[in-house]
């Protein structure tokens, strides 16, 4: 590891350690984090803690402060964790230019260390390490020998319309499961988390923590069905989506996605599954069209019909 890398890594762990400190001192979103104390209380100087309330940023844990600063954007007990550090800064670029050039149909799917290397002009460990990262997140396996073999599927030009097609088909299901379990502690996290990103404005809206949400969202989900077969398909499906390039999402949408979920967590809370799956149906539906109602700045007409049946039920 570089030495970038392992200051980046000291400014995590010192990010951690700050939001133990938050949740034994029982703070919630909109507390203030105040960089003299925070320094007296870990034993080092302003300069690392400003550094480690840079990552808690980044991961959409605090947020800046109307009044100057920075304060909680979630209550520190319902932060399930930091994220690690990510790969080094080169094979991050190595990840996304494999994937860049597998979506367009300039590399074969089937390759080797070797090839790619030459290809990238990359370290052979670099290579090694992003197709690892790749594995990981679904977007590619072993083959014969020493090919590997790359899932251009998941990321041409049709892959979106192809997930789409296939939440529909089993997202809805997901939750009409007999055997679906409601995990309430994961449900009250994500319910703090989406109503904190619901009090943020547009010009101020924290995508980072939305990604967090969506993604913790849709995993409660799969892994909630009961069926392990089809949580498995899910929860793979949803780490190659969030792995995967995707187009540009309006800051709109994804408010209004983020209303959607907590419409759909409501109701999983009240046990309404049929109602939570009639509700992920239109969602799923609104997000495919990626064509918000701009006119009305609330919730698409759809969502109001099935919303309406949810408060008469």
């Amino acid at each position: 590891m570089s030495d970038k890398g392992r200051a980046y890594l000291r400014h995590v762990e010192l990010a951690q350690k700050i939001l133990q400190l938050a949740t034994e001192r029982d703070m919630k979103a909109g507390e203030r984090l105040v960089e003299q104390a925070l320094a007296a209380l870990c034993n080092v100087s302003r300069t690392p803690i400003r550094k480690a309330l840079l990552v808690l940023v980044e991961q959409g844990v605090a947020a800046p402060d109307p009044e100057g600063g920075l304060s909680l954007a979630i209550d520190a007990a319902l932060v399930p964790g930091l994220v690690p550090p990510g790969p080094e800064a080169a094979e991050d670029s190595l990840h996304a230019a494999i994937l860049r050039d597998l979506g367009a149909g300039r590399i074969e799917e089937a390759q080797t260390v070797a090839s790619l290397q030459r290809r990238y002009g990359a370290a052979r460990a670099s290579v090694q390490n992003a197709l690892a990262r790749l594995g990981e997140e679904g977007l590619a396996e072993r083959g014969a020998g020493q090919q590997w073999l790359l899932k251009q599927f998941a990321v041409s030009a049709d892959a979106a319309a192809a997930s789409y097609e296939f939440r529909l088909a089993t997202e809805p299901l997901a939750l009409t499961m007999p055997g679906f379990r409601r995990d309430a502690t994961a449900i009250l996290s994500l319910r703090q988390a989406m109503l904190t990103l619901r009090r943020m404005e547009e010009d101020s809206f924290n995508r980072r923590l939305f990604e967090r949400t969506d993604f913790d969202f849709h995993m409660l989900v799969a892994k909630g069905c009961g069926n392990p077969f089809l949580a498995e398909v899910l929860a793979g499906h949803h780490r190659r989506r969030r792995a995967a390039p995707c187009g540009p999402v309006s800051t709109w949408r994804l408010m209004q996605s983020n209303l959607e979920h907590l419409q759909i967590v409501e109701q999983i809370e009240r046990g309404q599954m049929q109602l939570a799956a009639d509700l992920m149906r239109v969602h799923i539906q609104q997000s495919q069209s990626q064509r918000p109602r701009l006119a009305g700045r609330g919730v698409p007409p759809a969502f109001k019909i099935v919303a309406r049946q949810a408060g008469s039920a």
